[in-house]
């Protein structure tokens, strides 16, 4: 057996072992891709409000006490997102999850949003986000609802194999001669053919133009799978020694905004021990989360404790880390980047689909 046949057992098999599961992947991540864009259609009643004439943004100290008793008691708020955007809501999120339970319903415990507006206090909408559609979405893309322990092993695994299957595709997709006619055969889909030859060119052809694409992709999803994008545990604390009965909300959101006016939302995190700080995201685009500059304050007396560095000052491996999602996503590219996203999940899909119809059928027709 020569290595070219080798490499095509190795492909066939790992194809069969991990296609069920990135079929799923693929058409998750092609459902997540624009899922900003349809929660601004099919959300909107929840994401926006009217301005009352000469109204302000109420202080921050006012609206945390109103979303913490929509939310309900003994469920701590530990994120907020602030929109910048004149007529846009504020989001307060709950939530508890058992990170070694099995399956979805039982790996989150309580996961609630509460949407208030900004100028008045309203709460405009309670969301159990548990039930959510693209909560149930990116769970089944990230451990295909069967929670960390057993989903998300399953998951980083078959993105290992489809890594592989990548590579040795191109392998057994490499023409033996460089001619026009072998040419013809590996660039283009002949789609008047019969369906043994057109799905083998289906699955050969579309693998190779979104090869770099798919690739880019599963490495970027690998990068989160093992952990290499997570954020070393920092040593700055909040000083417990000067302990506050409130937190200064008001003021530290102000530093925030003063020290990054341009800001598109701000990620507003609580701390979650007596000891924590008060993390505060400004994200400078909507689309692309890598344009952000992250700050530390202490939790009892709002001091700004440390700034992150701006993207551009960023060494080109902290710059790779920090683009992780938005490569992941297509979103680096805006929506043209998403669009990209977009279909190369439903080809990545399709693969698994072609492959398994290219063994299936082997030898009953000629291609």
């Amino acid at each position: 057996m020569n290595l070219k046949k080798i490499i095509g057992q190795i492909h066939l098999w790992l194809g069969l072992i991990s296609g069920l599961v990135v079929f799923i992947l693929g058409i998750t991540g092609a459902v997540y891709a624009f899922q900003d864009e349809i929660k601004a259609l099919i959300y909107k009643d929840r994401l926006h409000v009217n301005i009352p004439k000469g109204a302000v943004r109420l202080p921050l100290s006012q609206l945390i006490p109103i979303a913490e008793k929509a939310i309900g008691k003994d469920r701590k708020i530990s994120r907020a997102e602030l929109s910048q955007t004149p007529g846009h809501t504020y989001m307060f999120r709950s939530m508890k999850v058992d990170k070694t339970a099995f399956g979805y319903w039982n790996y989150y415990q309580y996961y609630k949003k509460v949407y208030l507006n900004p100028y008045t206090g309203e709460v405009v909408f309670k969301e159990n986000a548990k039930k959510e559609f693209f909560t149930v979405v990116l769970a089944l893309h990230m451990n295909l609802l069967l929670g960390d322990t057993v989903g998300h092993f399953i998951v980083r695994w078959s993105v290992v194999c489809f890594v592989i299957l990548l590579l040795s595709g191109l392998v057994l997709w490499w023409p033996k001669k460089w001619k026009a006619k072998q040419l013809k055969k590996s660039f283009k889909i002949k789609w008047d053919a019969k369906f043994k030859r057109l799905n083998y060119d289906l699955h050969n052809v579309s693998g190779f133009y979104t090869f770099i694409l798919l690739m880019i992709i599963s490495l970027t999803g690998l990068m989160w799978s093992f952990e290499l994008t997570t954020e070393k545990k920092t040593k700055i604390l909040s000083d417990t020694t000067q302990v506050a009965t409130v937190m200064p909300a008001d003021q530290i959101l102000g530093q925030a905004i003063k020290a990054s006016p341009e800001t598109a939302y701000f990620l507003y995190s609580f701390p979650s021990a007596k000891s924590g700080t008060v993390n505060v995201s400004a994200y400078q685009d909507e689309m692309r989360l890598y344009r952000r500059v992250q700050y530390k304050f202490d939790r009892y007396n709002g001091k700004l404790l440390q700034k992150g560095a701006e993207f551009g000052m960023l060494s080109t491996g902290a710059k790779l880390i920090a683009m992780n999602y938005d490569l992941h996503t297509g979103s680096v590219l805006g929506i043209t980047g998403k669009i990209l996203a977009f279909f190369a999940g439903l080809i990545a899909a399709g693969l698994p689909i072609t492959g398994f119809l290219i063994w299936w059928k082997r030898g009953k027709a000629k291609v």
